[in-house]
């Protein structure tokens, strides 16, 4: 079985060309990385409350945005999450420290692209879509 890498940089370049900016690219892509801990928190706490509407709405989201910026892993562990029968039988520790795990890898792969630490002026509109 190969290797899901945790970042496709050939994924964050189409993301580059889609949006025409590097720039915005990396916004949205340092927007994702900040906001994994809080979406990861909110699938735990939907599924350890039996939430199955809010656990697959959330677990939809963290896939299609980790679709957009190449987090691969982070898409593989959500697609198979949401390809359960039953996504409340889902062992939800398991779950989550494989999710906290692929999140601190992705983190640490996207260093060399991340912006410099000045603000960018549309990082807010950027958060509001990642």
């Amino acid at each position: 079985m190969p290797v899901i890498p945790a970042f496709d940089p050939a994924v964050f370049e189409e993301l580059i060309d889609q949006l025409d900016s590097r720039a915005t690219a990396t916004d949205f892509l340092d927007s994702f990385a900040a906001m994994l801990t809080d979406r990861i928190r909110v699938i735990e706490d939907a599924l350890r409350a039996h939430h199955h509407e809010d656990a697959v709405r959330a677990l939809h989201s963290l896939r299609a945005s980790a679709v957009m910026v190449g987090a691969r892993q982070l898409e593989a562990s959500t697609t198979r999450a949401l390809d359960l029968s039953n996504p409340e039988s889902t062992a939800v520790g398991p779950l989550v420290r494989k999710l906290q795990g692929q999140a601190d890898l992705f983190r640490t792969a996207i260093i060399p692209f991340r912006t410099p630490a000045e603000s960018p002026s549309n990082a807010s509109e950027v958060r509001q879509h990642a």
